[in-house]
């Protein structure tokens, strides 16, 4: 398992396009946190008219970054397998099904962590022209790695369900997007008020918004963690099924 992770995980890093990737995420993700976004001012205003010494921007746009990354990242974890045929090959290794999925699931699941972890100097160089509170920046790192592995997981289970990798892209993406979507009036105003309640609360965003404010809840963390365990089981019980 520990060797598969890592293989895993060396195929984002062996090819230009998982270093122009991340470049590229990284990029516009601090232009908009210092230059903000002129028409989302209130959600993305830039760092220096916001006037606080504290990422929480920068976070804030980690949910919009994660709806075009992740699927990009998770298209191919299964469909490369199946349609390059190597998924037999790996299927013949001295491991379990879930062991196989928890494997991918980490490391695609860190891959996108080291783009979280790539805001720390940011976080720091604010320690020190200001008083950034380590407490709810902390809440904010979590919240993110949270909500970065229920989306990847998503993506995982698609990505089992076709071989073509571009198909599982799409799919991905509009699936990412109503789970951001879904706690917003763009997707509420059509709904009566207990539905959109209850639609809202799984959404990702909904419980995302909680450790934006600085805080842990440890009910959006139950919430996550049940969201990813139910993905992995899933994509272990699609394996089965296809033996």
């Amino acid at each position: 398992m520990k060797v598969l992770f890592k293989r895993e995980l060396s195929n984002y890093f062996n090819t230009p396009i998982g270093y122009v990737f991340a470049v590229a995420c990284l990029f516009f993700n601090f232009l908009f946190f210092f230059a903000g976004i002129w028409f989302v001012p209130d959600l993305v205003p830039a760092f220096w008219d916001a006037r606080s010494a504290s990422i929480r921007t920068y976070m804030n746009l980690l949910p919009l970054t994660f709806i075009l990354m992740v699927p990009a990242v998770s298209m191919r974890i299964w469909a490369e397998e199946r349609k390059s045929g190597t998924l037999e090959l790996v299927s013949t290794l001295p491991l379990r099904d879930v062991d196989l999925v928890i494997a991918k699931f980490a490391a695609a699941w860190a891959y996108v962590g080291t783009l979280i972890v790539a805001s720390l100097p940011l976080a720091v160089t604010i320690w020190f022209m200001g008083r950034l509170d380590w407490g709810s920046t902390l809440a904010l790192y979590t919240g993110s790695f949270l909500m970065a592995g229920a989306y990847v997981s998503t993506g995982m289970v698609i990505s089992s369900l076709t071989r073509e990798q571009i198909v599982a892209f799409i799919i991905t993406f509009f699936v990412s997007l109503y789970m951001f979507l879904s706690n917003y009036y763009i997707v509420s105003q059509h709904l009566n008020p207990a539905a959109a309640r209850v639609i809202g609360f799984f959404s990702h965003s909904y419980h995302f918004t909680t450790f934006s404010r600085g805080l842990i809840d440890s009910a959006d963390v139950v919430y996550y963690g049940s969201f990813i365990a139910l993905m992995l089981t899933l994509n272990v019980w699609i394996l089965r099924r296809e033996r």
